[in-house]
C-alpha cells in the first residue's frame, strides 16, 4: 500500500536544528505539535495552517526555499 511519511525529523537532523527552534521560529505555540510530527508516532493529519507555520519556520531557520516535498515523502506501492 502506498503511503506518505514525514521527513521532518531527518530534515532537522541534516541541518542540526531542533524541534524547539522550529516551534519558536514558526510561531507554533504548542511545542508538542512539532515534537509529535518529528516523533516515531507522527500524526497522519495536520491542518494546513500548522503546515504553513512549519514551512515558514524552516525557511527562516535555514534561509532555504523549503517546500512540502522536503518534509513529506511519498512511497508508492512496493517501495
Amino acid at each position: 500500500m502506498s503511503e506518505v511519511r514525514w521527513r521532518l525529523k531527518e530534515f532537522l537532523a541534516e541541518r542540526n536544528l531542533t524541534a524547539y527552534a522550529l516551534s519558536k521560529e514558526g510561531g507554533i505555540h504548542r511545542l508538542s505539535t512539532v515534537y509529535r510530527i518529528t516523533g516515531s508516532d507522527a500524526p497522519t493529519r495536520v491542518d494546513l495552517p500548522t503546515l504553513a507555520k512549519v514551512l515558514d519556520g524552516l525557511r527562516k531557520l535555514t534561509g532555504e526555499d523549503v517546500q512540502i516535498g522536503d518534509i513529506l515523502e511519498y512511497l508508492p506501492d512496493g517501495k
